[in-house]
């Protein structure tokens, strides 16, 4: 069986409420390094292979660890976050007034919308992180550890839980009903173990299936 931990980055500015740019330039805040120090030491036993996104954030969370297990190789892979708002238009801009955005973008709910200048489709989003999967799948490491994002795990486990590589606009309405209900805070760890073709979710803090059951017997959702 082949074992990945997926983790959340650690708290960033974006997260604490402040203004931010560039997506990829968001940096931990100083309660983030601090959560990022206490990671390293909760991962006692090494992996064969550290895979991290781009974005500054994510590579500021695993600096403690990395430098914890130097002899650990470490690849940058497409796995940033999903990024649906146009940048250009979110320049020193807070969560706060943005959420306007953020709503009219989910109401909308069409996958192969894009918002604007340096933003991604749904589509475009959910073919990276399938597409790196596939990559984990048939690497030839036994044990690895993924820095990501929020929206790129629940994209993840969307994929475990449903097996669909259809990405349409049921798909982008799933995502949001359904993945946006699952509990990802900073420095989150989702074990996951791969074998004989299939993922598992090792002790996950919620079940999106059952969540979605819950739903459907008490007429919410």
């Amino acid at each position: 069986m082949k074992k990945i931990w997926f983790i959340r980055h650690a708290e960033s500015a974006a997260n604490a409420g402040l203004p931010t740019s560039q997506p990829d330039t968001i940096p931990l805040t100083e309660k983030g390094i601090q959560q990022s120090r206490e990671l390293a030491e909760q991962i006692t036993e090494p992996p064969q292979l550290f895979v991290m996104s781009p974005f500054i954030r994510t590579q500021q969370t695993a600096k403690p660890t990395l430098e914890k297990f130097p002899e650990v190789p470490v690849e940058i892979w497409p796995i940033h976050e999903f990024d649906f708002l146009s940048p250009v238009q979110c320049i020193d801009t807070t969560v706060d007034e943005r959420r306007p955005w953020v709503f009219n973008y989910w109401e909308r709910c069409e996958a192969n919308y894009v918002h604007g200048e340096g933003a991604e489709s749904f589509t475009t989003f959910k073919n990276r992180v399938i597409a790196s999967i596939k990559l984990l799948e048939t690497s030839p490491y036994d044990f690895i550890i993924v820095f990501a994002h929020g929206h790129v795990m629940r994209a993840v486990w969307q994929y475990f839980a449903t097996k669909n590589i259809v990405i349409d606009d049921d798909c982008m309405r799933y995502f949001r009903d359904t993945m946006t209900l699952l509990p990802v805070p900073n420095i989150a760890i989702f074990k996951a173990t791969f074998g004989n073709n299939t993922w598992s979710m090792d002790d996950p803090a919620f079940d999106p299936r059952r969540e979605e059951q819950r739903q459907m017997s008490t007429g919410q959702g």
